[in-house]
This record gives structure tokens, C-alpha cells and sequence, in this order.
């Protein structure tokens, strides 16, 4: 028998550490910034991207032998992506921090990961494995810097400012405009009950009309919204013109962006340099302790119409099940399932990526809601995003098949109102038809 040399033993020892370092993912090599990658082209003369640029690529993504999602399926050439600091190491943007234009790729890491630090979940949910290997298929086809981004967005705010300029030159220069000292436009006012005071309670409809005539935001065809007078949140323009508006009158007005959300502009609804007219009525002037009563008053009654609705449900459904002849009990739960034609394919398991069709029906056979001129809905089973009454239906069914359900609205939407057709506490019919179960694990 012949035995190695005790260095040699410690030589074989650390070759196998460092085997074992790099082949964590098998196939796979473990680059400078933690990310295990496996590199199928490679252009090193290629552009290489930074934190703050944009990178257009290829990309599919698997979790296991399962895929989730590739740029195609969009019908995109390419996807645009924004290069922020990794979330953790061996990130998606760990890894094409190391690619070139025209490499392409795959970055491997764990579901855990992507869970835990990137989602902010607690632990892997149920429907997916711990320790399962998430796979991104890239391909680098070109980048943005973020030089390149600020300087086509400093020239696109000058132009947008300059047309906004050339606009209100317009309103400006009409005799028949008011200018206030702050350079608000003040089109007309009327009526004559008393101005509001710092700190009341304004109850007012409105709409913001851009200068080309698009409507930003239109609160006439809803109740009355609320607002403290000398409160900023719509920009000082707003708060201006709220001073000239008596109680029961209406104005109008022209709000330079200036005096509005100016170079920023307000979320996805209004753009930077968005002038806009605002016209406006108000219906009510409260001080702060007679609406906080009208509130409460308010509050009250909708919760005794919804307790009210929940205790007559039992009656409004017995009623729903006689008128429709249905012949099956319902469930432990108060699902009445009723079968319209079997499917032949998959089950529905926990963790599944289900797609649904659906028609979503109140107790008076109205159609509130459908899915079949639009793609199917999908969601997992399982996780808990789904209403309780479909996931108990889906249990029953195969793909392919198609079902109406009658769901109490303990098993619907509960005590959330999803419109006047659907208040809280709500009885809802829901036609579904089974469209594909993909299995994840």
C-alpha cells in the first residue's frame, strides 16, 4: 500500500477547497464580485456598463427547469434595464456589471436569495423549494451611460419648458385675465358666500385640464373632495386659487407649472413643465371639528350598511339559489360549485402558476368584470393573492374545464368595497374557465 506524503495531503485538501469554491453551480465560475456566471460569447472589447446606466439586453429567467419569463414573450428586441447596486452578491446586476456589449451569459443564484433580500420576505414562501437555483439568460446588446441619460433629459426639460413658455404666453396676454402678484392666471370667479379661512376645510370638485386640452385629473363625477385650505400638496398655484373661490361658487383658472409641480412634475400623471387650467367649485367651507364630526357621521352609517348587508347575505343567497334553480349544496365554506363542462388536463397544486379566464357577476346578474377579450389572469396558488372562493374552485378542476361559482363574501372580497356595484361584505358570481397550470417546482 502506498501512502502520499502528509503535504501531499494537504495539497490534494486545498485543490479540493478550491474545486469546491468554484464549481458552487456546476459549470459555473465564480467572478470577481461574487456572481457565479457561465459566459457563452465574449467581447472583451467591448463597452462594459456602471452603476447609473442603462443597458438594453436579451434576457429569459427558469427557476429550476421551469421558465418564468423571457424578453420575447413581450414581443421586445430588447429590455431596458437600469444599472443599480446589487441587492445581494451574485445578483442579476452583479452580473452584467461584468459583461461587455455583445457578451451574453448566464448569472445563476438561489430563490432564497432573491426572496429574502431582494423581496423582503421572511423566508421562501411554500410554493417554492429553499435552495432552488434561479437562472438568467442574458445577452448584452448595448448601453446608455448615465452621462448620455442626463444630458438627453436636460435637453428634453429645456424643450419642454419652452413650449410651456410659448403656451401660457397666450393667457399672459389676454385683457380679460386677472394676473395675481404670484403670476396665477385668473380666468373668472363667481359667487358670493364667504371665503375661507386658514386652516377650514374646503369640500370641493375639480378637474386640471393641460393647455393642449388633455385632462390630467377630473373629480367632478365623484363626491366632493376634501382639502385644507393653505395645505401645498397641489402646489402653491393651487392654494391660491382656492382663496379667490367662495363658499358655493366655482372659478377658473390657469396654473403655470411654475406654481405647480414645475421641472418634477407629479408621479406618472402630470409631466414636468405642465401648465394646466383648473376649474373648480366649492361646495363647502367646514372648520376642522365640523368635518371631523360629518366624518365620523359618514364613517357610521356606511359601517351599519355594511354590517346590514353581512347579515342579510344568507337570505340574498338562498333567494340567488332558488331564482337560479342551482341543485348542488354548497361547500363547508358557503362555495356553491357548479360544473359547466370537465377539463382533461393538469390538476392545480400549491405553488402552481395558474391562468384563468374569468366574468365576475354581483347578486343582480350584472357584469361587473372579464378577463375573456384580454390575456388570462395568472397568479400562483397558493400564495395567497387570489380571492379564497376561485383557489377553493380551482381544487376541483382541471385544465380545460370551466365552472360558475357562488361565493359569500367571506370568500370574496370581504369587507373591502370594490365599487358601487360591489360594496363590502358583497356576494359575487364568478364564471372561471381552467386556461394552463405550469408546474414551478
Amino acid at each position: 500500500m502506498i501512502r502520499l506524503p502528509s503535504y501531499l495531503w494537504c495539497l490534494i485538501g486545498c485543490m479540493i477547497l478550491m474545486s469546491c469554491e468554484k464549481s458552487v453551480y456546476r459549470g459555473f465560475d465564480k467572478t470577481d464580485n461574487g456572481t457565479y456566471m457561465q459566459f457563452h460569447d465574449v467581447n472583451k472589447q467591448g463597452m462594459m456598463p456602471k452603476i447609473g446606466d442603462h443597458v438594453f439586453v436579451n434576457l429569459s429567467q427558469s427557476i429550476g427547469d421551469s421558465l418564468i419569463f423571457t424578453t420575447e414573450e413581450i414581443g421586445e428586441e430588447s429590455f431596458e434595464i437600469e444599472i443599480t447596486e446589487p441587492t445581494f452578491v451574485g445578483d442579476m446586476m452583479a452580473g452584467l456589471l461584468n459583461m461587455h456589449v455583445d457578451d451574453s451569459a448566464t448569472v445563476v443564484y438561489l430563490v432564497d436569495s432573491m426572496c429574502i433580500k431582494t423581496l423582503g420576505m421572511d423566508a421562501v414562501p411554500d410554493y417554492l423549494v429553499s435552495g432552488m437555483p434561479i437562472y438568467v439568460d442574458i445577452r448584452l446588446k448595448g448601453i446608455k451611460t448615465a452621462e448620455e441619460l442626463a444630458a438627453e433629459r436636460r435637453q428634453e426639460l429645456l424643450l419642454m419648458k419652452q413650449d410651456d413658455d410659448d403656451r401660457l404666453a397666450m393667457y399672459y396676454s389676454d385683457v380679460n385675465n386677472k394676473i395675481t402678484e404670484n403670476g396665477l392666471i385668473i380666468m373668472s370667479v363667481k359667487g358670493k358666500g364667504r371665503g375661507p379661512k386658514s386652516g377650514e376645510i374646503l369640500k370641493i370638485s375639480f378637474n386640471m385640464i393641460t393647455l393642449e386640452g388633455d385632462t390630467l385629473l377630473d373629480l367632478f363625477l365623484t363626491e366632493p373632495f376634501a382639502v385644507r385650505f393653505g395645505d401645498m400638496e397641489l402646489g402653491a398655484g393651487f392654494a391660491e386659487a382656492m382663496r379667490y373661490v367662495p363658499e358655493g361658487g366655482e372659478g377658473h383658472f390657469v396654473i403655470p407649472s411654475a406654481l405647480a409641480f414645475d421641472s418634477t412634475g407629479f408621479g406618472n400623471i402630470i409631466p414636468p413643465y405642465t401648465s394646466f387650467i383648473l376649474n373648480v367649485k366649492n361646495t363647502e367651507i367646514l372648520t376642522v371639528e365640523e368635518y371631523e364630526a360629518a366624518e365620523r357621521k359618514l364613517m357610521e352609517a356606511k359601517e351599519a350598511e355594511n354590517q346590514k348587508r353581512l347579515e342579510e347575505e344568507p337570505e340574498k343567497i338562498a333567494r340567488f339559489v332558488k331564482e337560479h334553480n342551482v341543485d348542488v349544496a354548497p361547500s363547508e365554506t358557503g362555495v356553491y360549485f357548479l360544473e359547466i363542462r370537465k377539463g382533461t388536463g393538469d390538476f392545480v397544486e400549491e405553488g402552481d402558476l395558474v391562468s384563468i379566464h374569468y366574468n365576475l357577476y354581483n347578486l343582480e346578474d350584472k357584469l361587473i368584470e372579464s378577463s375573456f377579450k384580454y390575456e388570462p389572469l395568472q397568479f400562483v396558488y397558493g400564495a395567497g393573492d387570489m380571492v379564497p372562493g376561485i383557489e377553493e374552485a380551482l381544487t376541483k378542476m382541471r385544465v380545460g374545464g370551466r365552472c360558475t361559482i357562488i361565493v359569500p363574501s367571506a370568500m370574496g372580497f370581504g369587507d373591502v368595497a370594490i365599487d358601487e356595484e360591489l360594496p363590502a361584505n358583497s356576494t359575487v358570481i364568478f364564471d372561471i374557465e381552467l386556461i394552463d397550470v405550469q408546474k414551478v417546482r
